[in-house]
């Protein structure tokens, strides 16, 4: 399996990135992914198709750090052993753009959520 973790401090205070966090912006990001809280306020666990992660705030000096790690599974295996000594190349993984995907997310919780000004 491909591990890869990406984090951020961003200036916002943890229940606002919470609740950004147990909103869609996983499952936009991840397609089909199932999202279950492990740690309230703090830690959510997702998984999808060949794909999982965890996503977890922490508090930071400026702001509040966030950090998401996925977990990619790899086809090596499917290949058998004969194959990979043969020098065959596995077939890439299901989510070869994952960590940009995790950066997007990043990228949304760091944006203004909410317009000032604006009626409602």
């Amino acid at each position: 399996m491909r591990r890869i973790e990406v984090s951020r401090t961003l200036v916002k205070s943890p229940p606002e990135l919470w609740e950004v966090l147990q909103g869609d912006c996983i499952q936009q990001a991840v397609d089909d992914a199932v999202v279950e809280t492990r740690k309230d306020e703090r830690e959510l666990a997702w998984s999808g198709d060949g794909v999982a992660g965890t996503a977890r705030i922490e508090p930071s000096n400026w702001g509040t750090k966030v950090v998401l790690t996925a977990e990619v599974e790899a086809y090596a295996a499917e290949l058998g052993l004969w194959a990979r000594m043969r020098g065959a190349k596995p077939p890439p993984t299901r989510h070869p753009d994952i960590e940009q995907r995790l950066e997007g997310v990043l990228d949304t919780l760091g944006s203004d959520q909410r317009k000032p000004f604006a009626r409602e």
